[in-house]
């Protein structure tokens, strides 16, 4: 017999008048509830519906638990209502996946990476305490997001209760050999290629037509890193900007790993006064050709819609890591942001922006720098001496990385060109002239800015900037990828149009390059 799954009633504003019926609801509902209340975990279910206000707004979700159902199954239909009310409002986090079955949990392409290798109960125990990590991680911008708009939300009473749940639902699988197997094979991250999109498109015939174009971009590029630096055109003025400098303890410096440890799968930990080092040490300075305000770097903003600040500069910061033979590796993210890419090519668009991506070694120096725009575009890399690019990379159907240059060592100037924001050089810092001072930020402050109405996310469905989208995905799209061009969340970003590659794809580096053997 087929089970039907009833339609129930979430409030969601306190301040509808009496007569609406909704005070009736919510009182007479919680009235009921209290005085049978059996275990502290019922009161979630409350919560719920309490801060979630009063007005009357139908979503289709699972049945709730009985009141006898124990704090399990209440604390699993907590997260499930939140979900459901997070996907209504559209404000879900979009750089981080979902595990279909296990709503307290999210996955990332690195933490996915570990599934079928997991050996000992401690690794187990240490990948699924990541993966909690990281749902708690997506939470807290998306019931900030959710808590705009006269919805009566209160993010952090409704947080405490989802992460003394998750503590809850974390404990109770460790001890279920069956759910553990299952959620080893469901964690994993969507691919942001579209196979339907590649066969309409005839992918066997356009693909080569795309490879040429970029073949043609890697040789101007090329082109460009072999003129002297002092010969490189300048259109407008030379502006720099930078970080501001962080005291360290620079005995560290020769320590093999300072400030490291290392948990079960090999991850290293770092204190949060030992991560702010790093990000200082190896910051890049910025040094722009600006001829208007669309060279100048700024901040987005929330304005009824993606906005545009100029008048503030801001450098934003991630932490993520990779994988590189046995080694899980830290790579530092410095993200900048310009109010448009101008011209009157299929490229131009509102909102460009740039990651400069440092991957460290064991021994925390650099071992690769990297780049793409942040539509995940113009992907080039810049290898230290320890690196080079493996001699066994195949030739056909596949886009080689683009390598214009060896990367010097730092601190280091990233010189880049007016209007399309290329880099065309990567050179030493020689002199004491750091530039105007960037206000450096988290980059998950990006997905939960202030307005007038309350926060929302920069980033929209698919992780897009909306009005970013570039004319050339008219042309593009054959390769699979949602409208390239437009601007993207962490997470999100394509890096090849011929082939797959994800810009952050744990096996990346391994796959491109190999260390230069000792002499």
């Amino acid at each position: 017999m087929k089970r039907l799954t009833p339609t129930i009633m979430i409030p969601t504003s306190v301040t509808r008048p009496a007569d609406s019926g909704c005070s009736g609801f919510c009182g007479g509902a919680l009235s009921r509830l209290a005085p049978q209340r059996r275990s502290p975990a019922l009161a979630m279910l409350l919560l719920l519906l309490a801060v979630s206000g009063c007005s009357l707004v139908p979503i289709t979700a699972p049945t709730p638990p009985g009141l006898d159902a124990g704090p399990l199954a209440q604390c699993q239909w907590l997260f499930e209502q939140t979900d459901a009310r997070i996907d209504q409002a559209g404000v879900q986090h979009q750089g981080l996946a979902r595990i279909s079955g296990f709503p307290y949990l999210r996955i990332n392409r690195f933490l996915a990476s570990f599934g079928p290798q997991l050996d000992s109960p401690a690794e187990i125990k240490t990948w699924i305490q990541h993966l909690a990590q990281l749902d708690a991680q997506a939470r807290r911008p998306e019931l900030s997001n959710l808590a705009g708009n006269g919805r009566a939300i209160m993010p952090a009473p409704l947080n405490a209760q989802l992460d003394e749940c998750r503590t809850r639902l974390v404990a109770d699988l460790l001890r279920q050999p069956g759910q553990l197997r299952h959620l080893r094979g469901m964690a994993s991250v969507p691919d942001d290629y579209r196979i339907a999109w590649r066969v309409a498109g005839l992918y066997p015939l356009s693909a080569p037509l795309v490879l040429y174009g970029v073949r043609r971009w890697h040789d101007q590029a090329r082109s460009t890193f072999d003129q002297p630096l002092d010969q490189l055109t300048v259109v407008g003025q030379l502006m720099r900007w930078s970080a501001p400098p962080l005291q360290e303890d620079t005995s560290a410096h020769t320590d093999s790993s300072p400030g490291v440890t290392r948990d079960a799968l090999g991850i290293p930990r770092l204190a949060p006064e030992r991560q702010a080092q790093l990000f200082a040490r190896y910051s890049p300075v910025w040094e722009l050709d600006v001829v208007d305000a669309n060279d100048v770097i700024g901040t987005p903003v929330w304005d009824k819609g993606p906005a545009f600040d100029t008048g503030t500069a801001t450098q934003y910061q991630q932490l993520s890591f990779t994988r590189f033979g046995d080694e899980v590796l830290l790579q530092l993210n410095y993200v900048i942001w310009f109010q448009a890419r101008p011209g009157e090519d299929i490229y131009a668009g509102r909102f460009d922006g740039l990651t400069w991506r440092v991957t460290l070694g064991p021994d925390l120096q650099p071992l690769l720098y990297d780049s793409i725009h942040n539509c995940g575009c113009y992907h080039s890399f810049f290898p230290t001496l320890s690196l080079q690019l493996r001699t066994d990379l195949p030739e056909a159907g596949f886009e080689p990385p683009l390598v214009p240059q060896t990367a010097p060592p730092g601190p280091l100037v990233l010189r880049l060109e007016h209007q399309r924001h290329f880099i065309q050089r990567v050179y030493a810092l020689e002199d004491t002239n750091p530039g105007q001072p960037l206000v450096v930020t988290d980059y998950a402050s990006l997905l939960t800015l202030p307005s007038a109405e309350g926060h929302h996310s920069f980033f929209g469905n698919q992780g897009l900037v909306v009005g970013s989208e570039r004319p050339e995905r008219f042309i593009l799209w054959p390769m699979g990828i949602r409208s390239p061009g437009a601007m993207r969340q962490w997470g999100r970003h394509a890096v090849a149009f011929v082939g797959r590659r994800h810009f952050d794809d744990p096996d990346l580096i391994p796959s491109l390059f190999e260390r230069v053997p000792k002499p």
